[in-house]
């Protein structure tokens, strides 16, 4: 009796300690894989170090031009010598918010030996109310032209900013349908937009993307009134998003660690110019080459990522072919 008495506190203290040995070393002990999913971890594993850059050949087959004369031919030698150089090599991230910064720097300073965007398409700058009017409705028509249903255009847009009086009033829209050629309407002097420029934002085939571009849009409803940023955001979409959606990742991108991680290049976010007086016209060489290699560089993201979305669902349909929809759904469970 005694003994049975002094066996069952030993007992239950052993239970316990091997209970909170085993809850301490749980994600220490290994753990047994069947061998098709130790083959696809080691395919979906992300590659060490650096790769080669990405940025897709396009052929021009949305050229905007269609000149027999050859004047808006962005190969030609005369438009060639006219275009601006990306001279500049700040290595400065595209901050969002603060919470990002440090991660920013760090996943900048990884890919601090690769080269910059640079940008040698056309750029056609307007800051008169009825050219814009008039390049709103040229790229509107060539997009109703267009035999798709959806037709994406990088969207961006600048305004000046200072630590005193905040954010100004909305500067600059850059639009790129075509990777050879970029919008630049400088809007800062303007009271009311062309009718012809909300139109072609909210077009009902048109597709603006950009990174974080959703607030693009409230801004440019605050500063103008006859904008719908609810229609705009309804048919945009976040580069960033749309990512994460792809590659199964989740957190917010800024500009440069997409780029980064995208087509393996940086992007230049020089300060003196990103924080430049946008407002004033006209725009330096300087300010029209930043300005065109955001949305130039966001219409390159766009292919590219619309290139790995059929590849995924071309892999995932593979995989279900093989392998049943069972085993996809365990894998693609969220952790």
């Amino acid at each position: 009796m005694l003994l049975l008495i002094l066996l069952v506190p030993i007992s239950s203290f052993a239970v316990l300690f091997i209970s909170y040995f085993y809850l301490e070393n749980f994600d220490k002990m290994p753990r047994r894989l069947p061998d098709w999913l130790k083959q696809l971890e080691k395919k979906s594993s992300p590659p060490k170090g650096n790769t080669d850059q990405v940025i897709p050949k396009i052929e021009n087959t949305n050229d905007l031009s269609n000149d027999p004369s050859g004047k808006n031919d962005p190969t030609s030698k005369e438009n060639n010598e006219a275009q601006p150089h990306n001279s500049l090599r700040s290595r400065d991230p595209d901050v969002y918010n603060n919470e990002n910064k440090n991660e920013d720097n760090d996943v900048l300073s990884n890919g601090s030996d690769l080269p910059f965007v640079d940008y040698k398409g056309r750029i056609e700058y307007y800051t008169d109310f009825y050219d814009i009017a008039i390049a709103s409705d040229t790229l509107t028509k060539w997009v109703d032209q267009q035999g798709k249903d959806v037709v994406p255009i990088a969207f961006d847009m600048e305004w000046p900013f200072t630590f005193q009086t905040g954010s100004g009033k909305s500067a600059v829209i850059q639009l790129c349908a075509d990777v050879n050629l970029c919008y630049i309407f400088h809007i800062s002097q303007l009271k009311k937009l062309p009718a012809a420029l909300v139109h072609l934002l909210q077009h009902p085939k048109v597709r603006l993307h950009g990174v974080n571009i959703r607030n693009d849009c409230r801004k440019l409803e605050r500063d103008y009134k006859e904008v719908n940023s609810q229609l705009m955001i309804d048919q945009c979409i976040d580069l960033g998003v749309w990512c994460n959606e792809i590659i199964n990742a989740s957190g917010r991108w800024s500009m440069a660690r997409l780029v980064l991680h995208i087509c393996k290049l940086q992007i230049n976010k020089d300060r003196k110019v990103r924080m430049s007086k946008w407002h004033i016209q006209p725009l330096t060489k300087e300010q029209q080459l930043y300005a065109a290699i955001d949305v130039y560089i966001a219409q390159v993201m766009y292919i590219e990522l619309e290139k790995r979305k059929h590849e995924k669902m071309e892999t995932e349909k593979a995989f279900i072919e093989k392998y049943g929809v069972e085993a996809y759904n365990l894998v693609m469970r969220p952790l």
